[in-house]
């Protein structure tokens, strides 16, 4: 009898934990949706949990505030975004500059024509310096800036990167990628068809404005 209460116990605690984090994973959704539409403070915490399909009060149970709700969001999409680098073999040292990349740039390219709010969040909160934008440099954005400057310092070296500000060729890349994806609904309007950019011209248009023999 103690052995089926045990189990008992410990389904009904795996069961609450699974509906726990489904429920979490949909506030996560849609907030980022909400957040890369109309940014912060045009969102509300109400308007996300009836998206969620939640009560609000869960949502702030969960996050506490929307800010930390915002924080939960670009954590996610950071993480995902690390973890496909990883699989991606992103900033392998043994690999050439340019190579790491292509590496990384068709990584962020998957990762843009998926899911392209990571962009458009960002091209609203890079916008101006906020608390926000400090925490987001500090804690997800510096470590990726300053392996692909590095990358491209290495690589205008050996002669195989273009010569121009690696900033401003590590953020040529990003526009050029981020861009081709987040703005497929103005490009449709304005093309009268659907626009689904290709990965591989997407790329070869990245590796034009980068490499000196693209």
């Amino acid at each position: 009898m103690a052995d089926t209460a045990s189990t008992a116990k410990a389904r009904s605690t795996r069961k609450k934990k699974d509906h726990d984090e489904a429920a979490r994973a949909r506030i996560i959704t849609a907030a980022r949706h909400r957040f890369a539409s109309v940014g912060v403070e045009g969102a509300s915490t109400r308007q996300i949990a009836e998206a969620a399909g939640v009560a609000q009060s869960l949502l702030l149970y969960y996050f506490k505030s929307k800010e930390a709700l915002w924080k939960a969001v670009m954590d996610d999409l950071f993480a995902t975004l690390r973890s496909r680098n990883i699989a991606a073999n992103v900033g392998n040292p043994s690999e050439p500059p340019d190579v790491r990349l292509i590496n990384g740039i068709r990584s962020f390219i998957d990762f843009c024509r998926e899911d392209a709010d990571l962009h458009r969040l960002m091209t609203i909160e890079g916008r101006r310096k906020s608390e926000r934008m400090t925490w987001l440099a500090d804690t997800h954005l510096r470590e990726m800036y300053e392996a692909g400057v590095a990358a491209i310092r290495d690589g205008q070296a050996a002669g195989r990167i273009r010569k121009a500000d690696p900033t401003l060729l590590y953020y040529t890349i990003i526009s050029i990628v981020g861009s081709a994806y987040s703005f497929t609904p103005e490009m449709s309007t304005l093309a009268g068809k659907t626009i689904d950019p290709d990965p591989d011209e997407v790329e070869m248009l990245v590796r034009a404005a980068l490499l000196k023999n693209a």
